[in-house]
């Protein structure tokens, strides 16, 4: 065979990538030998496998039906190498996960846990924002999977419904307070606030939702967080049922092409375990 597996590996990997830089920092090598690597690739099949421009790369139609079958022919090769006797999964593969702080708390330490376990040659990259920050930089490849609260239903992208939380107003104790504390940069604090009826005027707004459940067990006021994230701060706080709440939807959030090869499998696998066994 006249092409190389290395030319085919470099290709595979930069799919995942909105730029030749990004793909070349995650593989760990210099732009320009990439460069060459998927030129080389492209004069050997005699084909474009890649749109490039100012803005970044797309794969051509025909990259796009060259992924599917480098993805399964790679995978074959991985299954013959016997020259080790450590299962190689990732086989150099970075994958990048993206969540919010808060979620990645309770999703990502049970993923980890089970990749270290199934595939002891894991590689990850972690990356937090907001959510819709997360599933923006998925949709540009600069992040392969998110755990993403409340995504955006678009079509470019495989979204999968995996549980639920309740954000809701807490408290230290069941009595009247002349402060809320929370976040008012989330859409669900806003809904609840629009909501609840009689609230009190006097807002402290933080992006930290540790801080806003320290603070409610301070009895400085009414803590707007939500339930998952009261479990995590191990704080003794009441969930006020008689004032609204919002339910949020936890799910995994991805590119079609992503989950072709075994590494990428794995992360959704490890994930949806960590997710669902919470």
């Amino acid at each position: 065979m006249k092409y190389k597996i290395r030319d085919i590996e470099n290709f595979i990997h930069t799919s995942t990538c909105s730029t030749i830089i990004q793909a070349a920092q995650k593989l760990e090598i210099s732009q320009p030998a990439l460069s060459e690597s998927l030129k080389r690739l492209e004069a050997d099949l005699g084909t474009i496998l890649f749109y490039r421009s100012r803005s970044g790369i797309q794969l051509t139609p025909s990259g796009r039906v060259f992924l599917g079958k480098a993805q399964r022919a790679l995978q074959s090769l991985q299954e013959l190498d016997f020259s080790s006797d450590q299962v190689r999964v990732f086989a150099g593969r970075t994958v990048t996960i993206g969540c919010h702080g808060t979620v990645a708390q309770y999703s990502i330490p049970k993923a980890v846990a089970y990749l270290k376990e199934k595939a002891p040659d894991f590689k990850i990259d972690l990356r937090h924002d907001l959510s819709r920050s997360i599933q923006t930089e998925i949709q540009r490849g600069n992040i392969d999977i998110g755990v993403v609260i409340n995504p955006a239903e678009v079509p470019d992208l495989v979204i999968q419904k995996m549980a639920q939380d309740t954000v809701g107003v807490w408290a230290a104790k069941n009595e009247s307070y002349d402060t809320i504390i929370c976040n008012l940069n989330l859409f669900q604090t806003q809904s609840i606030l629009k909501k609840w009826k009689g609230r009190p005027e006097k807002v402290i707004s933080t992006d930290s939702l540790e801080l806003i459940c320290k603070m409610a067990h301070e009895r400085i006021g009414y803590g707007v967080v939500p339930g998952r994230a009261v479990e995590m701060s191990g704080l003794n706080l009441k969930h006020l049922s008689q004032f609204p709440v919002y339910r949020d939807q936890i799910s995994l959030v991805y590119r079609p092409e992503f989950g072709k090869i075994p590494a990428e499998k794995m992360v959704i696998e490890a994930l949806k375990h960590s997710i669902l066994g919470l």
